[in-house]
């Protein structure tokens, strides 16, 4: 089971890479008036998404089509700070 959830993080790595992915983070950044929603720093920034969903059929959306209110732009310090106090929501659909 380990291994599989590598898998699945170098996988999700690989779509962070894209250029779709590049382009919806630059339009949530910009939305967020480019700077972090927590601390309001401006360097450093990263798009976190709020919730994760995923079918039942095993299918995931890719970084880039979870909808604007899903996603807020948070700097690196903020992000992985969140990540680790909690743990994000996952939503499975049918």
């Amino acid at each position: 089971m380990k291994g599989t959830q590598q898998f699945e993080i170098d996988d999700y790595n690989k779509l962070l890479q894209m250029r779709e992915w590049k382009l919806k983070r630059q339009e949530i950044i910009r939305r967020d008036e480019g700077k972090c929603k927590n601390c309001g720093r401006k360097n450093n920034l990263q798009v976190h998404h709020r919730q994760y969903h995923f079918f039942k059929s095993g299918h995931i959306l890719k970084p880039w089509e979870y909808s604007a209110n899903l996603l807020v732009t948070l700097c690196r310090t903020c992000h992985e700070t969140g990540h680790k106090l909690y743990k994000i929501p996952t939503k499975i659909i049918q």
